[in-house]
């Protein structure tokens, strides 16, 4: 079977929570081959490493079909040490346990556990605490391919939206119109996600939620603006998003540099802040040639810095009085991760978050020029050393705008020619409406999915100038966006109020 990798590190990361343990690897086996291979090494995706059984202390354990305990892992001579050395983890406990198909009773693959939190060896009660988290591991990979694998983690992402709502509508009428009910989601979210262990089985449905549901309301967002709203704002916004794209890579090297963290880290901090998140951070990564640790540490970065901006930014732009046009720009242009931009617009007014999808997405479209731009100064500028497959041009392209960037560019033309204004005449219902209410509890309950899925604990890996650098980054983004927009009276161009 195949088994998506995003899943794969949710289900390690939720092991390890329950095992309280420092990380936890899950080799699944390759029937081609006859190797056990590392699917995931929690946040750290190290596809090369392929052990034969029965070598290896998880080899044994699959060899022989038993757990292996070992207390003290330098001292057993089937541990390989080759694994620490590329990780640069230290490597003191092992519990190792088989992983059964629950359908054909096979192995599919071990459970490796490593490093009590307390710093004792593993026992007898953590070998059958161990058994009950495998049981979990095995039935969620075994459903993972069934679309009912989604409902659990969908159920529970729209009880966290509908709860987050009804507080929301709950409040006085004056501190309800000071907040929004997306905050109030995510507040929720987070909580659950970070003070309680969720099960294995609403993994796959969250995931769900923070991908596709998320891009289905983005694109039919769509929908409420025309093509000619599209152009202008995007248009508008173009020389801005050039100047805090440029901001961005000046200070984050500048400050690298100066705090001694590694060039290409500084790289991708720069290009998630700048341009898309995550996504540009994946994107670069192998172009430059970045190291695992660098990736995470950059994603890890992007994802805290892009919550705080959820709850922070809403109210600055309150306390400071900007309009709805001068926010859909800020946030549409300060803010790191798509997700995290609708998030933070949506919270301030409906207004602003079509502005700033808007703004957004033509930050996600110029992914297509940075991204070679990038490359070429690793070629002239850092000694040739670029890495990563060659991958033909079109592809980059491919993956440089995302499908959603399309379907919601089609949804406004679609808008633009007054197709939904016709439907809603012929059958007498409103469409617009009812698409903007679909619209609505889609981003709600994706939002809802992301705040599940936020790991708060991720961050305890990342060094103190990495945080420096990332976050002086941010700011200088964040604030030089809103300086220019405020001295250059762009807010006023976009004719929004």
């Amino acid at each position: 079977m195949n088994y998506e990798k995003s899943l794969l590190d949710r289900i390690m990361v939720t092991a390890v929570k329950k095992m309280r343990c420092e990380k936890g690897t899950l080799f699944l086996y390759d029937e081609k081959t006859k190797e056990l291979w590392t699917a995931v090494i929690q946040h750290e995706f190290i596809n090369d490493i392929r052990v034969e059984p029965p070598q290896g202390l998880a080899g044994y354990s699959f060899w022989k079909g038993e757990v292996v305990s070992v207390p003290d892992a330098y001292a057993d001579t089937r541990f390989n040490k080759e694994i620490d050395k590329q990780t640069g983890f230290v490597t003191r406990s092992v519990l190792c346990m088989p992983v059964t198909d629950k359908t054909t009773g096979k192995s599919i693959g071990v459970a490796q556990m490593l490093n009590k939190l307390d710093g004792t060896p593993f026992n007898g009660d953590d070998e059958k605490h161990l058994k009950m988290v495998v049981t979990e591991i095995s039935e969620t990979l075994g459903k993972s391919e069934s679309w009912t694998s989604l409902i659990p983690g969908i159920i529970l992402a729209t009880i966290v939206a509908a709860s987050g709502w009804f507080v929301h509508e709950s409040l006085p009428g004056g501190l309800k119109s000071s907040f929004s009910t997306v905050l109030f989601v995510i507040a929720l979210g987070v909580f659950l996600g970070n003070v309680f262990i969720l099960r294995m089985s609403f993994l796959p449905g969250i995931r769900f939620c923070m991908r596709q549901l998320l891009r289905f309301g983005i694109v039919i967002m769509g929908a409420d603006i025309t093509f000619s709203s599209v152009l202008h704002i995007g248009g508008t916004s173009l020389l801005l998003i050039c100047a805090v794209i440029t901001t961005a890579f000046i200070v984050a090297h500048a400050l690298g540099r100066l705090f001694g963290i590694p060039l290409r880290l500084a790289t991708l901090i720069a290009g998630g802040t700048a341009i898309c998140g995550g996504s540009a951070i994946a994107a670069l990564t192998p172009v430059i040639k970045a190291s695992d640790e660098d990736l995470s540490f950059a994603i890890a970065m992007n994802t805290l810095l892009g919550t705080i901006a959820v709850f922070l930014l809403p109210l600055l732009g309150h306390y400071f009085g900007l309009s709805n046009a001068v926010f859909g720009l800020w946030s549409g242009t300060a803010v790191n991760d798509t997700a995290q931009v609708v998030a933070t617009s949506q919270a301030f007014s409906p207004v602003s978050g079509d502005i700033a999808t808007i703004i957004k997405l033509t930050r996600n479209a110029l992914m297509v020029l940075i991204i070679p731009l990038v490359a070429f100064a690793y070629i002239n500028y850092v000694g040739g050393q670029v890495g990563g497959k060659h991958v033909p041009l079109l592809a980059r392209v491919r993956q440089s705008i995302p499908v959603f960037v399309l379907g919601f560019l089609a949804m406004a033309s679609l808008n633009s020619i007054g197709l939904f204004s016709w439907i809603s005449a012929i059958s007498g219902t409103n469409i617009s409406g009812l698409i903007s209410e679909v619209t609505t509890w889609s981003i709600l309950i994706s939002l809802a999915g992301i705040a599940l899925g936020t790991d708060l604990l991720k961050m305890k890996k990342v060094g103190a100038n990495t945080i420096l650098v990332a976050c002086a980054t941010f700011i200088a983004c964040a604030a030089g966006s809103l300086f220019l927009i405020t001295e250059f009276g762009l807010g006023n161009l976009l004719g929004v109020k």
